[in-house]
């Protein structure tokens, strides 16, 4: 089956197996509705998640006393700092699962990427991460 579609400007094109399924957020499939925006709806929602994900085991079981934990975290550039941003909720609800598991917070690093960005500055950690976050790690 050869499907078009839509792509920044312009159009482009793919050969796919006829057993394909194709799924366009809002056609093929109904948008989900969308979550009230404060922090209990989110943190929520994003521990759902993470208790159940798709295809592999739930964090609290993969985590462990004695392992280590590395969080990957885009830099400034990315935004997302506002109170409820999905860094601030998911950071928070993993380190939930992460201690609830029995790490400890002396085998978590958190690691601001940056690719050719800058490195992240004090400040711009504090913004990203929030006061209590912060002064958690820092």
């Amino acid at each position: 089956m050869k499907l078009d579609f839509e792509y920044g400007q312009g159009l482009m094109s793919a050969e796919l197996p006829d057993s394909t399924d194709i799924f366009i957020p809002g056609e093929t499939v109904a948008d989900p509705p969308c979550l009230p925006q404060d922090w209990d709806s989110l943190y929520n929602a994003t521990l759902q998640s993470i208790r159940n994900p798709i295809g592999m085991e739930p964090l609290k079981e993969l985590a462990a006393p004695g392992k280590t934990v590395v969080f990957v975290i885009p830099d400034i550039v990315k935004g997302g700092n506002q109170p409820t941003s999905h860094r601030k909720v998911a950071i928070r609800a993993c380190l939930d699962e992460l201690y609830a598991a029995g790490v400890e917070k002396k085998d978590i690093l958190l690691l601001f990427s940056n690719g050719l960005h800058p490195r992240a500055t004090v400040p711009e950690m504090r913004t990203i991460l929030g006061e209590e976050l912060f002064n958690e790690f820092y």
